[in-house]
Formats: structure tokens, C-alpha cells, sequence
């Protein structure tokens, strides 16, 4: 599952993350907290240390350099920084698929070039 963020908040940490199915996941000390479907405004509210938070996913629009999710304690905004750097899979993905294309092409001209259409 990849983790969208990772926060630590009172010696405790709060992990983010999406499921293959679409679903958000909030993990507090690796136990399941919440799970709802991934969505723009979705909300998870769980209690911790006598403490309500509430996880709210920003709108697209509005995230630009700032934390895709905004985390409330007891209703009062707190400031913390997302540890889990975005990672670039899908360019990984994206270079793969061009060596993957380039390759059948170089494949194919070789093919052609030693055991094509013989004339007899």
C-alpha cells in the first residue's frame, strides 16, 4: 500500500495510507484508525490520548506546496510536516514502459535485418 503521509504527533505515529481498492487508511502506531474512500474532503476523526483529531484531505485546488491533509486537535488547527516525501512512481512506471517499447522496436529491426523475408 503506498503511504501518502506520515505525520508524528505525540510520540505517535500517524500513517496515511491508500489501498489497491481506493480507500484511505489512517494508521495510528500501525493499527487501523480509520478507513473511508479516497475523495477530495473526506474526514477521519479518531481519538487519541484523550484528544479528538480530525484528518481532513484538501481539495486538489487548494494543496499547491502546502500538506495534502490538514490535521485538527480538538478542533484547533495543528501545524506539522508531512515526513513522507512524494515519490515519482509513476515515472518509474513511465521509463519502464519506454524501455519496454524501445526494446520491441530494436527487437523487431533486428529480426528484420537477419531472419526477414528471404528471396529465393
Amino acid at each position: 500500500m503506498p503511504r501518502l503521509a506520515l505525520y508524528y504527533v505525540e510520540n505517535h505515529k500517524i500513517e496515511i495510507v491508500k489501498t489497491f481498492l481506493g480507500k484511505e487508511k489512517v494508521l495510528v502506531n500501525g493499527a487501523k484508525i480509520s478507513e473511508k474512500k479516497s475523495m477530495n474532503g473526506v474526514q477521519h476523526v479518531f481519538i487519541l490520548n484523550k484528544n479528538k483529531f480530525r484528518i481532513v484531505r484538501r481539495h486538489q485546488s487548494k494543496v499547491g506546496s502546502m500538506n495534502t491533509y490538514e490535521i485538527h486537535k480538538d478542533e484547533v488547527p495543528v501545524a506539522l510536516i508531512n515526513v513522507e516525501q512524494n515519490k515519482a512512481n509513476h515515472i518509474l512506471i513511465l521509463i519502464i514502459i519506454v524501455g519496454i517499447g524501445c526494446g520491441y522496436l530494436f527487437g523487431a529491426f533486428v529480426y528484420q535485418l537477419f531472419v526477414g523475408p528471404s528471396i529465393s
